[in-house]
């Protein structure tokens, strides 16, 4: 953290830009901080930061005097420390964001902007692909970029708006030199304000997230940012395509990029995501999807002013709007505006009932306009809008269902035994099973009652069924076309939802998806569509699908369950396998990544996850999941929104243009089984097998007061208990708190010193495969970063909250020894000689950043202390949870993740 000065000045010329509004932001902050506390507290937030930094320069008793200083101060004390030091990683997040964008848009003046729509367009045109095999290449690519709840957004909304106003303020400043004092003392005044507000606002929620407010925070970024920034997408895409095909007519394109949510879709261990919750989602979208339409057309009636006494207008549509009641006494003469009116009422009525019919009638507008000499007008805001419906819809975005399998096959279990069609179905093996589950999808026999009268799940699994079938026949079957069976190990459990998609008669209407999570899941997916595509049943539903296959792939729980390697190349393997089957099979293969946002559960640039699949298994269609916190970083700042639409289709342009095409080396894919193996056994040695480990987590990190904060609707837990039963999320969050970050490196530095002891060329093939591998390069990249990331001293510090010494000694020696190994293995494969050297600017961003989120960790220990020797009922340990919960949300802002 810069001193948080209270100059009030803007920063000198001589100081970098980011420096500069790095400086500023912490004055203003700085101010903030005396105007409602005084100057001991903003003397005290000094103090710390000093010491902090004095403990990171290696000085002497640093660590002591950090340590004195907290335990020294009061609860309310603290309180301020954790404001301040969050709210301080708030606007430094803010101001990092502001650099990239400047260095983004220098690059593109500069005509070297790499990954971005340009540099892909202009690879296949050196590359000699034709215009034709470009058009090609864009009607096969599918991307859909599917939003999630989860990891749930450890910022309250209305945090995130008030960072956002804060962030489009501080470009306004970024224009500096062209401000006016008056403008720029205007401009220090309402970034005061704004600060001001973000200080006395709770930064976490009271109560916890409902449904609804998680509806509400991902339609809030679809309505605000995305809607707008995939209209400017496609018109880049035209222009772009334009400047290297000139000859080519790229007037009409097809929507390679689209968006979809599970958003009040998946209830998998959610159950506050119920049939009625769903509809709800699908009401709310419809009904935030018609008011930013009626919106738009108040702007257009403003625009539309052509009079039939000066310029022509299509018979067809005079006609129309001559024959219609429908509120077209306003405006006479002056058609396309009676045209709009007629829309926007018909819209307020709700008596559109797919977006395709809006669509037809904006189109009758735009082709008078084009036929009649207005084709600027029709280029302009009307095409927007258009394009906004043609990809929106009245749906906004296809909401995705998910469900566990197991909740699927109990279902079932009741059924089958209530009509005595199987006593016991949970208990029968598994062809059993898949011949039962046949015989009744071909059976035209009803298998759902009137009215169940069930169990209340089993009822609840008829209902959602019900509910998918009734939205399919008032609004149209693209509101929800992918259902989705997670925990998928089976070839019973697809076809159970296959079965159940039967009953209601939407099998040919949806996309029947498995998902397989851990790794024995991803090594036996290829046997389960073996079997699949050999039912008779199941090959009559990808008949009518078009014989394409949509299968998920999760990230989270296979690294949880194998450790960061094996995760990696088992989803890889999985991949590879699955890719060739459907190649025999003559089946078009859709992937669907189950992505977190931290390198333990799958995350990383999405350009380079992209480009280092395997080949074979990249076809054109793709859906990758955008989870919590990730949405609200990647769309609050339209600039860095845009910038992610670019790598992701820049990634999918090579693909499908084979200008991207690496194939591994069969010693690769030895090496890679290798090294998966013994990482597996290093991660699984210490997590699962290790005596005490489960007490050391619990002990070490905040993993049970992490069950407390409210940010999420969903149980940290799925219905199974003990360790095998916590999400991934919970996982990786609390070792990220702890700056341990085990779950994205364990096991990786026994693996890599494994292989170069074993093998003569050991180091030189791992080099080689990073050289020239995109898979590998990715994968030593990915945890390279979070290997930097993790913190050792500051684990010690949590490690102290172990009451058995021996124990406590044994696991964090153990720790960081890999940690230590893991440093040394990466700099070696890399040729660095210390973590990040090749990329400075990612080295600077956590050095700057590592002596202020420091405090707030010696804080949250000073905090688990207190509150583990609390009452549990006391108000002691009320306040001192509170607090642990605050430092949670600062600490997440300082490492940029939750987990």
């Amino acid at each position: 953290m810069k001193p948080l000065r209270e100059t009030g000045e803007f920063p000198s010329d001589s100081l970098s830009a980011l420096s500069g509004d790095i400086r500023f932001l912490g004055s203003l902050l700085g101010k903030i901080i005396r105007e409602q506390h005084g100057d001991q507290a903003f003397d005290l937030v000094e103090r710390v930061r000093g010491v902090a930094k004095q403990r990171r320069s290696g000085i002497s008793g640093a660590a002591e005097q950090l340590t004195e200083t907290i335990n020294s101060t009061s609860i309310e004390e603290k309180r301020i420390l954790i404001k301040a030091f969050g709210n301080y990683f708030q606007l430094i997040n803010i101001a990092e964001d502001l650099q990239r964008i400047r260095v983004l848009r220098q690059r593109e003046a500069a005509g070297h902007l790499n990954e971005s729509l340009d540099s892909a367009v202009h690879a296949l045109h050196e590359s000699g692909l034709s215009a034709e095999q470009v058009r090609s290449s864009l009607n096969r690519i599918c991307v859909r970029l599917v939003l999630t709840a989860h990891p749930s957004e450890a910022k309250r909304k209305e945090v995130l708006i008030k960072l956002r106003h804060i962030a489009q303020m501080m470009a306004r400043y970024d224009d500096r030199e062209r401000l006016l004092p008056r403008e720029k003392k205007h401009l220090e005044a309402t970034l005061l304000e704004e600060i001001e507000e973000l200080w006395q606002t709770r930064p976490t929620r009271s109560v916890r997230a409902t449904v609804a407010d998680e509806v509400d925070f991902g339609l809030f970024f679809i309505t605000s940012v995305i809607m707008d920034l995939v209209v400017d997408f496609y018109a880049e895409l035209q222009e772009t395509l334009t400047k290297y095909y000139p000859e080519a007519d790229w007037s009409e394109l097809p929507t390679p990029i689209r968006y979809a949510s599970w958003i009040g879709g998946d209830r998998d261990g959610n159950p506050n995501v119920t049939s009625d919750v769903t509809w709800q989602t699908l009401e709310t979208q419809r009904n935030l999807a018609r008011k930013v339409y009626i919106d738009e057309i108040n702007i257009l009636l403003d625009h539309l002013t052509q009079a039939v006494d000066e310029v022509s207008v299509d018979n067809d549509l005079r006609d129309l709007v001559a024959t219609s009641s429908n509120g077209t006494s306003r405006y006479p003469g002056e058609v396309y505006r009676q045209m709009l009116l007629m829309i926007r009422n018909s819209l307020d009525k709700g008596w559109y009932r797919t977006g395709s019919v809006l669509l037809q009638d904006l189109l009758k507008i735009d082709q008078s306009l084009r036929h009649n000499k207005g084709l600027h007008v029709a280029e302009g805001a009307l095409k927007r809008l258009i394009q906004k419906v043609r990809v929106f819809g009245l749906h906004l975005v296809p909401l995705d269902v998910r469900e566990d399998a197991n909740r699927n096959a109990q279902a079932l279990h009741e059924i089958f035994a209530a009509y005595g069609m199987s006593e016991d179905y949970l208990g029968l093996n598994e062809a059993e099973k898949q011949r039962l589950l046949t015989q009744e999808i071909a059976s035209p026999r009803p298998l759902f009652p009137g009215e169940p009268k069930f169990s209340d799940a089993t009822n609840e699994v008829i209902s959602t069924w019900r509910m998918i079938a009734r939205a399919h026949r008032e609004y149209g079957t693209e509101v929800i076309d992918t259902v989705i069976s997670s925990m998928s190990q089976n070839a019973s459990d697809v076809l159970a939802m296959l079965l159940l998609a039967h009953e209601v008669g939407i099998h040919h209407d949806v996309d029947i998806v498995p998902l397989f999570e851990t790794i024995d899941d991803l090594h036996g997916a290829q046997e389960i569509m073996i079997t699949l595509f050999a039912n008779p049943q199941y090959a009559r539903h990808l008949e009518a699908r078009g014989k394409r296959q949509q299968i998920m792939i999760g990230y989270s729980d296979s690294n949880k369950d194998g450790g960061y390697i094996a995760s990696n190349w088992g989803l890889y393997t999985a991949q590879r396998e699955l890719a060739e089957l459907c190649e025999r099979e003559g089946i078009m293969l859709e992937l669907f990544h189950g992505r977190g946002g931290s390198i333990g559960r799958g995350g990383g640039p999405t350009n380079q996850a992209i480009l280092s699949q395997p080949p074979d298994s990249m076809k054109g269609r793709i859906k990758i999941t955008e989870q919590g916190e990730v949405i609200a970083y990647r769309y609050s700042n339209p600039d860095i929104a845009r910038r992610h639409l670019h790598n992701v289709m820049h990634a999918m342009l090579l693909s499908l243009g084979g200008v991207s095409r690496i194939e591994a080396q069969s010693d690769w894919l030895q090496a890679m089984d290798e090294l998966s193996e013994v990482g597996r056994q290093a991660y699984r040695q210490f997590v699962y097998e290790t005596p005490g480990f489960l007490e050391y987590w619990q002990a070490a990190t905040p993993i049970d007061e992490l069950s407390s904060l409210p940010i999420s609707s969903r149980p940290a837990k799925r219905r199974g208990g003990g360790f095998s039963g916590l999400r991934a999320i919970p996982w990786v969050f609390s070792w990220m708190q702890s700056r341990a970050i085990i779950p994205s490196w364990y096991g990786v530095g026994t693996a890599l010193e494994h292989f170069i002891t074993d093998h003569k060329d050991g180091l030189a093939i791992l080099q080689h495969m990073y050289t020239d591998w995109p898979f590998f390069k990715a994968l030593i990249e990915n945890v390279q970063l979070d290997v930097a990331k993790a913190d050792m001293g500051i684990a010690s510090l949590y490690a102290s909250l172990v009451k058995d010494p021996a124990l406590r000694d044994r696991i964090f020696e153990q720790m960081k020894t890999e940690h230590e190994r893991a440093c040394d293995m990466i700099c070696k494969v890399t040729g660095q000689r210390e973590l990040l050297s090749s990329t400075p600017v990612m080295q600077r961003s956590i050095e700057r950043r590592n002596p202020y989120v420091d405090p707030l960790n010696f804080i949250q220990v000073a905090l688990l202390r207190t509150l583990r020797v609390s009452e549990p009922d006391s108000a002691d340990y009320d306040t001192a949870l509170n607090a642990v919960l605050t430092t949670v949300n600062a600490i997440a802002a300082g490492m940029k993740t939750t987990g």
